[in-house]
């Protein structure tokens, strides 16, 4: 399990790093959507003055994590169902095209260790472990294409999915999506982009679709501040 982000900020570039651990701390499920965010809570918690926090909440507000109403306060929200088709046809577009960079030369000895890990699912596995390899095969993919330009669209894309990636896993067949974490290895290791490429549309149009069920059921309960 990953540590809380919670804990006193020790950095210069203080806003970036109070940003940083709200918005970790919303993607772990700590402050959950319809949460309030309250500026004197956080800053005692992070140990730093309110300043930080609140120009953390309004770079939060920019990316649609926090919605901000006026004379209420700052409110952790969840993303349209337009918002999400919208990110999922970027992120399968911009990840399509690292895993096919990274079949040209794929990095076997990493990609073997998330193989068995991946193998090794099954019905007792936790979910939240789960969702740590998930989030970091995914990183690995993004980091290892060897293009920044696109590494960098596709960190914006995943930060924001990931915010809700915590909730919309719940009652997700691990062992299946695991299988699907394997074809795309396989596929890459044998340094077939077709391959590889379809294995992965098809892994996230699934997620897509378990995240948008998750909105269905619960958007008007944890969207509505109280």
């Amino acid at each position: 399990m990953a540590d809380n982000p919670l804990t006193p900020a020790e950095s210069t570039d203080l806003r970036q790093i109070v940003y940083n651990k709200i918005r970790d701390a919303i993607i772990m499920g700590i402050i959950k959507p319809g949460d309030k965010l309250s500026e004197t809570e956080l800053a005692q918690t992070l140990a730093v003055s309110r300043t930080p926090i609140r120009e953390a909440i309004r770079q939060l507000a920019q990316t649609g994590i926090v919605k901000l109403i006026p004379r209420k306060g700052a409110f952790v929200t969840l993303p349209t169902e337009k918002d999400v088709n919208d990110l999922y046809e970027v992120r399968i577009a911009l990840e399509s095209i690292a895993v096919r960079n990274i079949c040209k030369n794929p990095p076997k000895e990493k990609l073997l260790r998330f193989r068995e890990y991946f193998l090794s699912v099954d019905e007792n596995t936790d979910s939240n472990e789960f969702l740590e390899q998930d989030t970091a095969f995914h990183y690995f993919l993004r980091m290892s294409c060897d293009n920044r330009f696109l590494n960098q669209f596709l960190m914006e894309t995943f930060d924001l999915i990931q915010l809700y990636r915590h909730y919309s896993i719940m009652g997700v067949n691990l062992k299946e999506s695991a299988m699907e974490h394997v074809r795309i290895i396989d596929a890459i290791l044998a340094g077939n982009e077709e391959e590889a490429t379809r294995s992965l549309a098809k892994h996230l149009e699934g997620a897509r679709g378990d995240l948008l069920s998750f909105l269905k059921g619960n958007v008007s309960n944890l969207n509505k501040p109280v």
